[in-house]
């Protein structure tokens, strides 16, 4: 799993993802403020953005189903924001809730589940050369299982009172951003089957290794009586 410095009781590659990560969110939230007040002003609740992001992965999955790329980045763009929004307009308004905290825990699922089952009816995913005896479907149930395996490692573990913040080497915005350029990326170079086989293979790929990131930190900070 890596090295370890003195004084770190994770693997160093760890912290500098968790402080790149806390640094581009602190710097995303200072940005966004403002726009958040403002939401916040026109009476839009977190709950409501919460539900137009599903609308709206819904409506991106669709376009990504009839084979119009550029549509469904601009829609699954549009919908990334409402994914993060929810939660800095619950914040800077102080409405932050139990009930929108698992609302919005839901409804991610929910995203993962369109957003990777629309490239399986899509016809997008095809066997990567050299790794045939692997189905492109069998590539993203990987990815889908790594992605929600990732959220419940986490869930599972800090109800045991084991913090998982900044553990694993990919969380969902960093999967959401590689997706979605993924998908640009191949269109533009008019191969979107075998570019997004190979983004959702590496998806696969890195999210089931957080899992087993955070796996192993649990182990590590455990204590059983």
């Amino acid at each position: 799993m890596g090295l370890l410095r003195k004084g770190l009781k994770e693997p160093l590659p760890y912290h500098i993802h968790y402080m790149l990560s806390k640094s581009l969110k602190n710097s995303a939230e200072r940005l966004l403020k403002p726009v958040a007040l403002i939401i916040g002003k026109l009476g839009i609740k977190p709950n409501h953005i919460t539900a137009m992001g599903l609308l709206l992965t819904f409506w991106a999955a669709w376009f990504i189903y009839n084979q119009e790329i550029y549509f469904a980045f601009l829609i699954g763009l549009i919908a990334s924001l409402c994914d993060g929004a929810d939660g800095l307009v619950a914040r800077v308004t102080g409405t932050s809730s139990k009930k929108g905290g698992y609302l919005d825990a839901v409804i991610d699922r929910y995203a993962d589940c369109i957003a990777f089952g629309a490239l399986i009816l899509g016809g997008w995913m095809k066997p990567i050369e050299g790794l045939d005896f692997i189905s492109g479907e069998m590539w993203a149930m990987a990815a889908l299982v790594g992605a929600f395996q990732t959220s419940y490692t986490r869930a599972a573990a800090e109800r045991l009172g084991i913090s998982q913040e900044g553990i694993g080497i990919i969380e969902r915005p960093e999967r959401l951003f590689i997706f979605g350029m993924g998908l640009l990326v191949g269109e533009i170079m008019n191969n979107v089957e075998i570019i997004i086989t190979l983004v959702v293979a590496s998806l696969a790929i890195l999210g089931n290794l957080t899992v087993i990131q955070r796996m192993v930190h649990f182990w590590r900070e455990s204590k059983d009586d």
